[in-house]
């Protein structure tokens, strides 16, 4: 919706990495859950249908020739800012898709390494190299495209803990981005 008023107040749509990235991660969940496609697009209908009231009592207060220009822009700004942000999405979801959904169907079915209990109850593994409990909580919630201080409130730890725990995931996976660490973890299982 910030992306449609933008795009009505300054007639383009805002282009922000950020925003991007935050999409691909929702669709990198969504593939994760196994949740299709279509079900985003069928979202973005019942959000226009939500919107679709308070568009026509705002388009009420002008003259009754300037109505329906009003309604085409809303409608225009609304389907170009949830088409990008779609697009977005799918991306990120086939990535994900055609990346770990395979070969995760098959890691399944093979035993999954043991862990010993760490330091606060954190969980160590034997490898170095192998992300801990927390840190593997902080990727799950990573993938489910929460921000550093979601994260730190979901897990009752600092914002700088996040950090850290982030450091040591893009360390250990090879990360350059929150989306590759997601998609690098997943591949790890």
């Amino acid at each position: 919706m910030e992306d449609c008023i933008a795009a009505l107040e300054n007639g383009c749509l805002p282009e922000t990495a950020e925003a991007e990235e935050y999409t691909r991660l929702l669709g990198a969940n969504r593939a994760l859950q196994r949740i299709p496609v279509a079900e985003s697009v069928r979202a973005t209908e019942v959000l226009w249908s939500a919107v679709q009231p308070a568009v026509q009592l705002a388009s009420m207060s002008a003259p009754p020739q300037q109505r329906v220009v009003i309604w085409q822009k809303a409608n225009a700004a609304f389907r170009a800012a949830t088409s990008v942000r779609l697009y977005a999405g799918t991306q990120g979801y086939d990535e994900t898709r055609d990346r770990i959904l395979p070969s995760a169907d098959a890691r399944l079915r093979e035993p999954q390494p043991r862990t010993a209990a760490g330091p606060a109850g954190e969980g160590s593994t034997d490898c170095p190299d192998e992300l801990t409990t927390r840190e593997r909580q902080v990727l799950d919630a990573v993938a489910c495209a929460l921000t550093n201080r979601q994260i730190a409130r979901k897990l009752e730890i600092s914002e700088g803990t996040v950090k850290r725990h982030l450091h040591n995931i893009f360390n250990k996976l090879g990360a350059t981005s929150r989306m590759d660490a997601v998609l690098k973890g997943a591949e790890r299982g």
